[in-house]
């Protein structure tokens, strides 16, 4: 007898049983559970469909208009018609558009009430005004009024039922045209018939469990011992092995166990993943290896295109006649933007500002190139369409890569204010003449660099007077996108820098960056974004654009 208690037959029948009821005990409470939870989405879903339809049957604006006729008008007798129609076609419990006391939330007042016929309840008056039920409740509304939330639900998993609560209620926040939540509309379904449901589920469930259970006891159990145990014990061993030492082992699996089944498929595997575990862990020491060169190279590149950019501001503190500032923030390691600026002579300021297609190392390469012919036939002393005449033909020559790159080009005389811009397919310009707001300075563009041989380039002459600011920026500005997939655009940009038009530069492009992070929030950024001001302080009097 101490024998057949010790053997590992008895043992494993036993342990099998144990695992098998665990098993159904798990799977039952689990069921039941997801079921419940499952059950109580359904009813929330279809709270809410009727909620949004209902949102449909009253107008968000005409609140006061409806409280005001005391519910005798023909347009609030048409709506009250309307919810009436929905909530009893829906078995609905409650349809009911309430405003509440914005001071505490404390108190509701009913616009709208709607009962489901026969029942026990009856509708609230127009105006009538109660006790708000719970903290909770004040919560869901303050949520509703202040934005914070377009739907609520009160009762948000099938615990609330358990514990006696048998009715979601399903809000949402009637906006009117201002988008502002003028009132809340309810709706209140009863959970009755959740409960039988379940039941039946619970025990249909649980009954297949038991007669699985019963006969996964008998065939395991006769099998388990002979075919399964040994094995097992084989593989854990190796496999505890293997993860000790890292090595193959010297004699195989497969010699060991000779079945063709799952367990000797599990064998054959076992020793194939050992193979494949030792030359994927030596080949991921040299991807790692080499990931980690090309990563230290593109950080190196990212400096170094950094360090070719002007980084220090201000960057002529000698010179007062003028403030600039300006910022680049690429999407990868390294971006094709670029910005520069600099002193042709005491008296000329040169102000670039370009955007090369194509991202990462390739368009940051090219965008050295255009930096340096741009800076080189500028200090020439080229007017600015001569510089864009000739870089681009500079380009076009053994452009294999057919490349193209965007540039907004100035020089501006800063002892009258004076200026003359060329631009190439670039972003139109902004500015802002001292006691107004920022406009865009629209005209015609030219072909970008680099697209074709011989091109013509216009210029545009400007003049700034004393206070006027000029901000120009790259397309990754009004082409940021937020989770919706909306553009920020140039109104939201225009909006952001006439918070403060006369605030200094940097101020300026602090104020467009953070607008910017607020709308995006966490979406990817996929193109770079870089942005360039100044504030012009050499005259005292306002020149118009011309």
């Amino acid at each position: 007898m101490k024998k057949i208690k010790s053997s590992i037959a008895l043992k494993s029948i036993s342990f099998v049983i144990l695992m098998l009821i665990a098993f159904a005990g798990i799977v039952s409470i689990t069921g039941y559970q997801v079921f419940s939870e499952e059950m109580y989405e359904e009813f929330a879903t279809d709270a809410f469909k009727v909620a949004r339809a209902a949102a449909h049957c009253v107008d968000a604006d005409r609140m006061e208009a409806y409280k005001e006729s005391g519910g005798n008008s023909e347009e609030y007798h048409q709506a009250w018609v309307r919810l009436d129609q929905l909530c009893n076609a829906t078995e609905s419990t409650f349809i009911y558009v309430i405003q509440p006391d914005l001071t505490d939330y404390g108190k509701i007042h009913f616009v709208f009430s709607t009962v489901k016929r026969n029942t026990e309840y009856s509708p609230y008056e127009v105006g009538y005004t109660r006790e708000t039920t719970n903290d909770e409740y004040k919560k869901k509304y303050k949520a509703l009024y202040t934005g914070e939330k377009e739907e609520e639900l009160l009762l948000l998993n099938s615990r609330a039922y358990a514990q006696g609560l048998h009715h979601i209620t399903a809000m949402v926040a009637l906006k009117g045209a201002e988008q502002r939540t003028e009132a809340i509309l309810c709706v209140q379904q009863q959970m009755d018939l959740l409960e039988p449901v379940r039941r039946e589920y619970i025990k249909n469930i649980v009954a297949a469990l038991l007669l699985v259970t019963l006969v996964a006891i008998v065939a395991e159990g006769l099998y388990l011992n002979r075919k399964l145990l040994l094995p097992v014990k084989q593989i854990t061993g190796e496999a505890s092995r293997f993860a000790q030492e890292n090595v193959t082992a010297k004699e195989k699996l497969t010699s060991k166990i000779r079945t063709t089944d799952e367990i000797g498929q599990l064998a054959a595997s076992i020793d194939q993943m050992e193979e494949q575990i030792v030359k994927y862990v030596d080949h991921l020491q040299k991807v790692t290896a080499e990931r980690e060169r090309i990563g230290a190279e593109l950080h190196i590149a990212s400096e170094i295109q950094e360090n070719m950019l002007p980084r220090t501001f201000p960057p002529f503190p000698d010179r007062k006649e003028f403030s600039i500032y300006a910022s680049m923030v690429p999407a990868k390691e390294v971006g094709g933007d670029f910005y520069d600026f600099f002193l042709i002579d005491e008296d000329h300021l040169a102000l670039v500002i370009a955007d090369v297609s194509g991202k990462g190392v390739p368009a940051a390469l090219f965008m050295a190139k255009v930096k340096s012919l741009i800076d080189e036939r500028c200090m020439m002393g080229d007017s600015p369409a001569a510089v864009m005449y000739h870089v681009n033909n500079q380009l076009c020559d053994g452009n294999k890569a057919e490349m193209f790159v965007t540039v907004w080009l100035a020089v501006l005389e800063l002892s009258t204010g004076k200026g003359i811009a060329a631009n190439a397919g670039h972003e139109h310009p902004v500015i802002h003449r001292a006691g107004g707001g920022f406009e865009l300075a629209v005209y015609r563009h030219s072909l970008p660099l680099a697209a074709m041989e011989d091109v013509p380039y216009r210029e545009h002459s400007f003049e700034l007077g004393h206070g006027d600011s000029l901000f120009v920026y790259t397309d990754g500005v009004t082409e940021a996108m937020n989770s919706r997939d909306e553009l920020f655009g140039t109104e939201r940009m225009l909006e952001a820098l006439n918070r403060n038009p006369s605030a200094d530069p940097e101020a300026l492009l602090q104020e467009v960056s953070a607008e910017i992070d607020k709308f995006v929030g966490n979406a990817p950024q996929f193109d770079d974004m870089t942005m360039l001001g100044l504030q012009y302080l050499g005259l005292g009097e306002k020149v118009q654009e011309r």
